[in-house]
């Protein structure tokens, strides 16, 4: 065995146990080989050398730890089961009480916390979003809707669909159920049903709903997961738009963002693809005289504050007051902080210098149609939005 410097001794030797769980590769080799690596600390000799007995102390608290392992499942000394569940609104949970307490733990659900493709080659934009989304709906297409048959089972679908997703993400135990539930869902719907429904019309609409719903990186995130599903219910609907989104659902934003970077396609066209305004085309400076848009991006607008009366202002509005954003940030590019902040609900009819509400302006928090900074000294501010919930 190469030299290692031996284990330094604990400063407490014997504290109370807890309970540690590891997932290691299951098979009996590999149980021998980690058994005894973690064996090695049952030996004095292994510890480190104090001119005292420490080390022979250090030894004997983990013989008795290593002793009680159960080895043919890895099975921790203390007694606590995990027991895990679904919500209605599709949320993980899980219960170390026996069921008593339930606390979400989407960091283990594969559809957040699996391996993310690496980034596509080439620059960000449209075109790699075009060779994306042309991907994810070809891959589905092609291993999963051209797979299906009129007389296949239930057990046949299931396997399918399973062993699909579980290619396209790391699938667990607690996640086997929520594919259990979607399969007996689409299974409900009629295979023969779903197979005429998915031509090539609906494919397309996919292709743009991913064209117009992913970030130019060709990724997708919770909010752009959420609106691919429900532009299939809006756009595609029918048995066809219940199929693709129970996928969907199933991928969640990291296996979309996996299917979309798979390079399954080498081509792509999506000038056909009429994709919504983003949010921030819908804003102007109110009047022309309070502000000047020197920049504008897909959802940010640069303003610069206009001097009126002794003091500079940018006051930005939407053209109606039923067309409203929520503003994520105001980033002050040049100049003094603005020191008074203004905003009008969604829903009132804004009023030039006249906001609604004056203050501490929540940020990604208010969905409004009016925004006003006002300050003594000349600023630049860049204004991000989203859309409204």
């Amino acid at each position: 065995m190469p030299y290692r410097q031996n284990f330094p001794i604990p400063t407490v030797i014997d504290p109370p146990k807890q309970c540690l769980c590891i997932e290691i590769p299951n098979h009996p080799d590999w149980k021998r080989v980690i058994a005894g690596t973690l064996g090695e600390l049952r030996y004095w000799y292994n510890w480190e050398r104090t001119g005292g007995t420490e080390g022979a102390q250090c030894a004997a608290v983990w013989k008795q730890v290593f002793d009680s392992i159960d080895w043919s499942d890895m099975s921790c000394c203390c007694d606590q089961t995990i027991f895990f569940q679904w919500t209605v609104d599709g949320d993980l949970q899980q219960s170390t009480d026996g069921g008593v307490t339930w606390v979400d733990v989407p960091q283990k659900d594969p559809r957040n916390n699996s391996t993310v493709y690496p980034p596509m080659s080439g620059d960000d934009g449209p075109d790699k979003r075009c060779l994306a989304a042309t991907s994810g709906a070809e891959l589905i297409k092609a291993q999963v809707g051209d797979q299906l048959t009129d007389d296949m089972s239930r057990f046949t679908l299931g396997e399918l669909i399973s062993t699909w997703v579980n290619t396209i993400i790391q699938s667990s135990n607690p996640f086997e159920a929520l594919i259990n539930i979607a399969v007996n869902q689409i299974f409900s719907l009629v295979i023969s049903a779903v197979r005429a429904a998915l031509t090539d019309t609906v494919y397309d609409t996919l292709k743009c709903i991913f064209y117009c719903s992913m970030a130019d990186d060709a990724s997708f995130d919770s909010a752009s997961w959420a609106e691919v599903r429900d532009q299939i219910g809006t756009l595609i609907g029918g048995v066809a738009g219940l199929f693709l989104e129970h996928l969907v659902y199933l991928l969640g934003p990291v296996g979309l963002t996996n299917i979309a970077r798979s390079g399954f396609a080498t081509e792509g066209d999506c000038d056909a693809c009429e994709c919504p305004a983003d949010c921030g085309s819908f804003w102007d400076v109110m009047d022309g005289s309070h502000g000047v848009i020197i920049a504008r991006g897909d959802n940010t607008i640069d303003v610069e504050a206009q001097a009126v009366g002794g003091n500079y202002y940018l006051i930005v509005s939407t053209s109606d007051a039923d067309q409203c954003c929520v503003i994520v940030s105001a980033e002050v590019l040049s100049g003094s902080t603005p020191s008074l902040t203004g905003w009008t609900d969604c829903g009132t009819t804004p009023v030039i210098g006249v906001p609604q509400h004056t203050g501490l302006f929540g940020f990604n928090s208010y969905c409004v149609n009016y925004f006003q900074q006002q300050d003594a000294g000349p600023f630049t501010v860049r204004l991000t939005f989203v859309d409204c919930p």
